[in-house]
């Protein structure tokens, strides 16, 4: 351990059970092309999502995605649903409103 209280790549290593080669070829790796793909998928749900307010959810950002065409290839939908909840994107949405007389009745609760 470093003076700092951070490892050194040897110990970090070592304590992966891995050479210190294997630990700079996986740090200097080429990301691959579904990496590539996910990260651009990402950079569009998010420009997405600013210019609609944060009210799209994964079914209407899919159709959203697939419509513009920025993107070379279709995404579906567990793909979009899946990088969204990784990445802790939720869709904003309006709590339903009560009428004046749902508001006056009590709230039932169930009996098992």
């Amino acid at each position: 351990m470093t003076s700092s209280g951070e490892y050194t790549v040897s110990e970090t290593a070592r304590a992966a059970e891995i050479s210190r080669q294997a630990y700079y070829k996986w740090l200097n790796r080429r990301l691959s092309l579904r990496e590539q793909q996910e990260r651009e998928v990402l950079e569009e749900i998010k420009r997405i999502k600013k210019r609609h307010q944060d009210s799209v959810g994964y079914d209407k950002m899919v159709r959203l995605l697939n419509k513009e065409g920025r993107l070379s290839y279709r995404v579906g939908i567990k793909r979009v649903s899946r990088i969204m909840k990784i990445n802790g994107i939720r869709a904003d949405y309006r709590q339903p409103k009560r009428t004046a007389r749902e508001q006056n009745k009590p709230i039932k609760m169930k009996t098992y």
